[in-house]
């Protein structure tokens, strides 16, 4: 009578320490783990890039100061105060400045054509005063990045000048003021 044997369809399979008698584990290759840690460092610095990548029309983050109302202070003849009116009168709102915000929608400037011929890429910091109805008033360049031709200059100063704005605020009333946007010229 011919007996049979099973073989496995598995090539070669070495034996690992720690493995009881008879039971063997296919190891990983090497270059396929180094290969799967660059592809993650890889895709966690482009996502990093992309979460910080700021563009044209990026805002500048407003500074947010809060005032407190002062600190209650006692006083030997001071007596309870009851009743909603007295509580109103020392609950006082919470007053936040700001700076001028971009509204949303507002026109991008367009990428001047010789730049973009002549491959020439640059950023433009423009300082804008805002009145107090959001509308913008005096556009300046204050730096720039990039080429010396004065077509970046020219493309966000024209942008700038339609742009509008939520009005800086101060003590909860609308103010005029002056805020600072980078303006990115990127290809592609």
């Amino acid at each position: 009578m011919a007996t049979y044997t099973n073989h496995s369809q598995h090539a070669h399979l070495d034996p690992v320490e720690g493995d009881t008698v008879g039971e063997t584990r296919e190891r990983t290759s090497p270059v396929l783990m180094a290969g799967l840690a660059v592809a993650l460092v890889a895709a966690g610095v482009w996502w990093y890039a992309q979460r910080d990548d700021g563009g044209i029309g990026t805002t500048a983050t407003p500074v947010v100061t809060t005032i407190e109302p002062p600190a209650a202070t006692s006083t030997p003849d001071a007596r309870p105060v009851v009743g909603s009116r007295a509580i109103a009168e020392h609950a006082r709102p919470v007053i936040a400045d700001r700076a001028p915000l971009p509204l949303a929608g507002n026109p991008l400037p367009e990428y001047p054509r010789s730049a973009l011929r002549a491959g020439e890429e640059g950023a433009v910091v423009v300082r804008i005063a805002v009145d107090a109805q959001g509308v913008p008033g005096d556009v300046q360049v204050v730096e720039r990045t990039g080429t010396r031709d004065r077509s970046f200059d020219r493309a966000a100063i024209e942008a700038a000048r339609q742009w509008r704005f939520q009005p800086a605020m101060r003590d909860g009333k609308a103010v005029p003021a002056t805020v600072q946007l980078p303006v990115d010229f990127r290809r592609g």
